[in-house]
């Protein structure tokens, strides 16, 4: 074999590689033949003899006048998962004490951790944070003072306030209330909402710990039809609002967890429509919306509001750092309640993490580091997309978010996806069981997992070993 015929094969090899890890995407264009040759320090003979054969393999095709664009990916070929058509009758929430040991056992170092939904914690904004908590901790008078306001901190309230203009909401400064996470917004929101035994809403396939919410506040919950892409169905919800006295809707309303769907705009406006028409509440937790893979951020549904029925909650755990603590709630009617529960049960919050989201924000740190993480984790969930494919059983089915940090996966009905999990723990890798995303059961061949971290060869194997026990339980049918 000559040199030239090695480099050619060495380079489509290289190609082939970076499509698989989601460096170019289907529908992406290569470079031009002679950019490459200049990129890989190849003359242009070799990169036409490279795309030659990628083109012949199937890996891309060539557009008249315009170039090399790539045409094929494993993932491609997956379905989108199933979720249930019908409506569930109001229930209480249960939870499995599963929730606990895999929140427990995600902590372990010890583990390839597949599971939980956190943001890449090696990322640039990581030492930022810590150099600004250096800096104000040094600068900044909040330690000498008292507890902040039950509000929160003026400058971080501004800070939200501004940057929910990207989001299609125009509120004031003194409409935002600062909370310790996404979750505890949302949890005051209901509070105030519900008393036990009451019903609410929620989406068919739905993040654990909201159920968990539910379940400690003695809640019965219907599970509305989700779509895997469009998110929850507007005629089911409607159909909800007419049988049953719904206290609130609770849904995540961009790349939700686990199922990665974004409702559309149209949507939003209707399902506002019908909760102004049935005079009751939505919380809207908007915890992903900053993190579309394509840079754009779309309207909140709170954005269609006009009657202040929707209770915004949303924070930085999952796009700076979930150490921070820092979530907030936009409360709407409720604004007062929620301010009375805030300070009931916490006064107020620290200062100084406050202080740093505010100053992150501020100085367009927050914004660079979005535009560096949202290409991060495209190219990391495209490179998980195609691992899958790769390696899972045929049939297998998978989401394809459009943002966000996590896959919804979907196996043959057979397939136990909690004994699976158990079977993972022993060897040392963690994925989250289907279990703990619904009430009814019909998730339990399902799990979730995560690709914010980056695709280490130890990840990757870990992946390809859940591929393996899928295999083996597919042919013990």
């Amino acid at each position: 074999m000559s040199t030239q015929n090695r480099l050619y094969e060495q380079l489509s090899l290289s190609l082939i590689e970076q499509i698989k890890q989601g460096r170019y995407l289907t529908g992406d264009k290569l470079p031009s033949v002679r950019g490459m040759a200049k990129q890989a320090h190849v003359s242009i003979a070799t990169v036409n003899s490279a795309y030659a054969m990628l083109e012949e393999q199937g890996w891309v095709e060539v557009r008249l006048k315009s170039g090399y664009y790539v045409k094929r990916s494993a993932a491609e070929s997956l379905n989108r998962p199933t979720t249930p058509e019908d409506l569930s009758t109001p229930r209480p929430a249960a939870s499995s004490e599963l929730v606990m040991e895999v929140q427990h056992e995600s902590a372990s170092i010890n583990a390839v951790n597949l599971c939980t939904a956190l943001p890449d914690l090696t990322m640039p904004i990581c030492s930022v944070v810590q150099k600004t908590f250096t800096r104000l901790s040094r600068t900044s008078n909040s330690l000498l003072s008292g507890y902040d306001s039950p509000i929160g901190e003026a400058s971080l309230r501004q800070q939200i306030a501004r940057r929910a203009v990207d989001a299609g909401i125009f509120v004031s400064p003194e409409a935002v209330i600062t909370s310790t996470g996404c979750q505890n917004a949302v949890a005051m929101s209901l509070s105030v909402l519900t008393k036990p035994g009451d019903v609410i809403a929620m989406e068919s396939t739905c993040y654990y710990g909201l159920i968990q919410i539910v379940e400690s506040f003695g809640l019965k919950a219907i599970e509305i039809p989700t779509h895997p892409d469009t998110g929850m169905s507007t005629d089911a919800l409607a159909l909800a609002l007419e049988q049953w006295e719904i206290k609130a809707v609770l849904l995540v309303s961009a790349f939700s967890n686990p199922l990665g769907c974004t409702i559309p705009d149209d949507k939003k406006a209707e399902i506002v429509s019908l909760i102004n028409k049935h005079q009751t509440f939505l919380i809207e937790d908007d915890i992903y919306g900053d993190l579309a893979f394509d840079g754009g951020r779309g309207k909140a549904i709170k954005s269609f509001d006009s009657e202040g029925r929707v209770i915004y909650c949303s924070s930085v755990s999952k796009t700076i750092h979930p150490q921070l603590r820092i979530g907030w709630v936009m409360p709407g009617q409720l604004f007062d309640k929620v301010l009375h529960t805030k300070y009931v049960n916490t006064v107020s919050m620290p200062i100084l993490p406050q202080l740093v989201a505010a100053d992150i924000m501020a100085q367009g740190m927050y914004d660079r580091h979005l535009r560096y993480a949202r290409e991060k984790y495209r190219q990391r969930c495209a490179q998980l997309r195609e691992l899958i494919g790769e390696f899972f059983p045929e049939g297998t089915r998978l989401s394809n978010p459009q943002g966000g940090l996590s896959l919804w996966v979907e196996c043959a009905r057979h397939i136990d996806t909690t004994a699976l999990y158990h079977i993972l723990r022993e060897q040392g890798i963690r994925i989250a069981p289907g279990e703990l995303f619904s009430s009814t059961g019909d998730s339990n061949h399902c799990f979730r997992i995560t690709f914010a971290s980056p695709w280490t060869p130890e990840r990757i194997e870990a992946v390809k070993r859940v591929g393996e026990l899928l295999h083996l339980q597919s042919q013990q049918e």
